[in-house]
């Protein structure tokens, strides 16, 4: 006889309510609406609380943080590392930002934007053409790759009812270990050295053309802006972004208004993986120079973070990159100017990303602004 303050009889409670059709299994993922007030306080506490870390290191706070400000934004050098660093956050982000807005929850992006690296690495060091003709050749490649990618876990939601966190983070690894196969047993270079598996060179024709010489900086900065501006228009300019933004908030809605739901899910989760597939193609043909086995530093799951922080709006999106840059460019700089590890910049966004997700706790709502507003005019005649 179970008692009813155990488990077992808790749990056979609940699943007489499910088969009752009182409760129900939801597997729907709906961003909600964050305000200014709660990034900026998430922001603030990440960097006092990694104030007091750097502190208990025996260090000053004040001194590292300027550091990293000089890193990120003290020169032409730092300006560039950090264009840098956002440059891939501003595909990821948009590919996670546009599966969001569409209800998808979208975690293989980092996967993704390896088989797109790869899909483009072999085009650009198998054909030498004219330059915009295999450049263009490579994004093809890159696209295509990410798309089909990206198909498996949305059908496999759709039809097979499976949740697309667990399989797209699942095929995170899958694509990680294939383009490592591929690499070693078919691309790899005679030059590889070390852990790192890397194939040989991009031909000249297809890499990206650096746009201020000799800084890291190039034209694929110029396509992450474009991406963000695409993402704008798409979803504030077209009929078929209304429909994404309506499935993302309200499925049901949706169904009775005649839009096909499950049709938005596919295309945003096929659109979401070429964004990644273009991003890991510009971070090979701009950066690298050719395919390296873990040339990602998370990229992918830093964009995810990225769109969230940015609340998956064209705007949040390009500042959010530009500060993940900025504090990837300046923990670099930090570690090599002091003792403070790189680590630092990860702490502050774990920490930042916690306490964006306090808004449903409604902390941050408690906080009041002033608010500036024209006295009437009987105030005024009664001071």
């Amino acid at each position: 006889m179970l008692q009813k303050n155990s488990w077992g009889y808790g749990w056979l409670v609940l699943q007489h309510h499910i088969e009752q059709g009182e409760l129900k299994m939801s597997l729907e993922f709906r961003q909600k609406p964050m305000k200014v007030r709660t990034v900026v306080g998430a922001i603030v506490i990440g960097i006092l609380i990694g104030a007091v870390i750097v502190l208990l290191s025996g260090n000053n706070p004040a001194y590292v943080y300027a550091k990293l400000l000089k890193g990120s934004f003290g020169s032409a050098f730092a300006i560039s590392s950090t264009l840098r660093w956002s440059t891939p956050l501003l595909f990821t982000a948009v590919a996670s930002a546009i599966s969001f807005r569409g209800g998808m929850f979208n975690m293989g992006v980092e996967g993704q934007l390896y088989l797109g690296a790869m899909a483009a690495t072999i085009v650009g060091i198998s054909y030498n053409g004219p330059h915009i003709l295999t450049v263009v050749l490579c994004f093809m490649a890159a696209v295509i790759a990410g798309t089909l990618y990206a198909l498996i876990p949305a059908f496999m939601r759709v039809y097979l009812k499976a949740n697309e966190i667990v399989t797209t983070l699942m095929l995170n690894y899958v694509a990680i270990n294939l383009t490592n196969y591929l690499t070693k047993t078919f691309f790899l270079s005679r030059d590889s050295m070390g852990d790192s598996l890397a194939t040989r060179e991009l031909y000249e024709s297809a890499k990206l053309t650096k746009l201020v010489p000799p800084y890291s900086v190039t034209t694929g900065l110029l396509m992450g802006l474009l991406m963000v501006m695409l993402f704008y228009i798409y979803m504030n300019k077209s009929v078929k972004g209304y429909e994404v933004h309506i499935s993302g908030v309200n499925p049901d809605f949706s169904r009775y208004g005649g839009i096909s739901v499950d049709k938005v899910r596919i295309s945003v989760m096929l659109i979401s993986g070429a964004i990644a597939g273009l991003g890991g193609a510009a971070e090979i043909m701009g950066v690298q120079g050719r395919f390296i086995s873990k040339f990602s530093p998370d990229f992918g799951f830093d964009g995810m973070l990225t769109a969230l922080l940015g609340n998956s709006t064209p705007l949040g999106v390009t500042l959010s990159a530009i500060f993940m840059g900025a504090l990837k460019a300046g923990a670099l700089s930090i570690e090599r100017t002091t003792n403070v590890s790189r680590a630092l910049a990860d702490v502050i966004k774990g920490i930042v990303i916690c306490f964006v997700s306090v808004r449903t706790l409604g902390i941050f709502d408690r906080i009041k602004l002033p608010k500036f507003t024209r006295r009437k005019k009987s105030e005024v005649k009664e001071a």
